[in-house]
């Protein structure tokens, strides 16, 4: 079942922002600039608007996956105890808010996919209709999921970590931070629609934003500065939600503005259609369950490096380690999924234009550079871990030195192993992006299942507990999950049967 798309018309070029409030708009990213002027692999003008696409939308998450890694590094700047008990508890508190909230913000890649689809017909208000039914289910669902989290968060949230300091900061946090779900997942809804529609600047100027918010209220709130209280590590997690609920507020303001509310007419009652909620529903459930089976992988995985905490008796050094190791690497992780977005767009709207030939062409061209891109950050993870690994958790007490030296010491060959999986991880997650884009949301979760049930815990489990090589054999793990994913996608890509699907 689809959103329906009868009434499509061709009209004249769009490039990026529409600019005429007309019923009709073509995308100009779907003109065919042909293989004339290919250079090697390369497709210069291909290229150019993949990049173009998609900077503001690595700015944008980039800046936004900024908000976690300010907490981290604020909190590290604590006195001793309480910057190892809330370096240790950060990991598995976010892990917990994206296995909750993920699942439900997964309502993007439905919305992505069938708004760059109806954007690539020309067709501007069947892209509204996306919006106003996404955006409802997005409402609904994230109340259910803020309520489920808190109400379960005490009872989980011992499994991660053994150490009683670590619990009570990570369950205080964790509940202050659920509060944040329903801008969480609503936000999702939005910026995944004008990233359909190429608008990819909303985005990244609201996630600047929400950013400074988030950086001035840690500093208050982490040490009360500013006549603020002050709260340590949970005066982080306030300040993590401010600034989300703020960026939800600004883009749904933005959304408001009376040029777009009468180029895409999202927000009217007749537009709430139950064919078109459960096309954009059944394609993001897939995408939910894959995002649910990578943080219960992944929440599996911190499982394991607390175990190696307990064998080694090193007391929540390995779990801090490898939280530094996931804020360090969310730097690639988000880069590669910004670059995947503007991928999926691209797939999209070139399918929706009837040019599945360009579709396939723009997902190789997006694989090729971020591919380069990454073999470039991934060297200097490889060559300077233990730089990387002190600029995220620094040591400013005299007193704290030998503790956060320890955590790098157990972290740096980690940290360096991921370096060289960066070009493998990437290329993954970008064939994944793309293939969300073209509908193949139940293929991505199928991978996701498979892998994480057969590689990644019980491999970790393997090779950190039983062949006892510590931290470093759950990392080894995420190797061949990384490599099983990037064989699974670049032939289920390379095949084409993803260029048929009718959404």
């Amino acid at each position: 079942m689809t959103p329906d798309s009868s009434h499509s018309k061709p009209a004249a070029p769009l490039v990026g922002e529409p600019s005429t409030p007309t019923a009709t708009v073509m995308s100009a990213y779907v003109t065919d600039p042909g293989t004339d002027r290919r250079f090697w692999l390369f497709e210069p003008v291909l290229l150019w608007r993949i990049v173009r696409l998609g900077l503001p939308v690595i700015i944008g998450m980039l800046t936004q996956t900024a908000i976690n890694l300010v907490d981290t590094i604020f909190v590290g700047r604590l006195p001793e105890k309480l910057a190892v008990a809330g370096t240790g508890a950060l990991g598995p508190s976010l892990i917990l808010l994206w296995l909750f909230g993920g699942f439900f913000s997964a309502i993007s890649v439905g919305t992505q996919a069938f708004t760059a689809r109806r954007f690539g017909e020309g067709d501007v208000e069947g892209a509204g209709r996306v919006l106003a039914n996404a955006a409802t289910i997005a409402f609904t669902t994230s109340l259910f999921a803020m309520a489920l989290a808190l109400g379960l968060v005490d009872k989980i949230f011992p499994y991660f970590n053994h150490d009683p300091a670590v619990q009570v900061v990570g369950i205080a946090y964790c509940k202050v931070r659920f509060l944040g779900i329903p801008a969480m997942v609503m936000m999702s809804s939005f910026k995944s629609f004008y990233d359909a529609i190429g608008q990819v600047r909303v985005h990244m100027t609201i996630a600047i934003v929400m950013n400074v918010i988030n950086l001035v209220l840690n500093y208050g709130l982490v040490f009360g500065n500013l006549g603020m209280p002050d709260l340590d590590v949970v005066g982080s997690a306030w300040a993590s939600v401010v600034a989300s609920s703020s960026g939800f507020l600004m883009i749904f303001l933005w959304a408001m503005r009376q040029k777009d509310r009468k180029l895409y007419k999202a927000f009217r009652g007749v537009n709430l259609d139950r064919k078109v909620a459960w096309s954009v529903a059944s394609m993001s459930l897939w995408s939910g369950i894959a995002t649910l089976f990578v943080m219960l992988g992944f929440s599996l995985f911190f499982v394991i490096v607390g175990r190696v905490d307990k064998i080694e008796n090193l007391a929540g050094v390995n779990t801090a380690a490898t939280t530094v190791i996931i804020n360090i690497t969310m730097l690639i992780f988000m880069t590669c999924l910004a670059f995947g977005t503007s991928t999926a767009t691209l797939v999209s709207q070139s399918l929706g234009a009837k040019k599945p030939e360009l579709a396939s062409r723009y997902g190789w061209q997006s694989v090729l550079v971020i591919i380069i891109v990454m073999a470039c950050f991934g060297a200097l993870m490889s060559l300077f871990p233990e730089q990387l690994m002190r600029v995220f958790l620094p040591a400013d007490a005299a007193h704290n030195e030998a503790l956060k030296d320890a955590v790098i010491h157990v972290g740096t060959r980690s940290l360096a192993f991921c370096g060289l999986l960066a070009p493998i991880t990437a290329a993954a997650l970008v064939l994944t992006q793309a293939l969300y884009g073209a509908g193949e949301s139940l293929f991505v979760m199928i991978c996701e299942v498979v892998l994480h049930s057969t590689c990644l815990v019980p491999l970790a489990y393997f090779f950190a507990i039983y062949l006892d090589l510590g931290l470093i054999g759950c990392w080894y793990a995420t190797g061949v999950y990384a490599t099983g994913l990037l064989l699974a996608t670049g032939i289920k890509f390379k095949g084409g049967s993803w260029q048929h699907r009718v959404i």
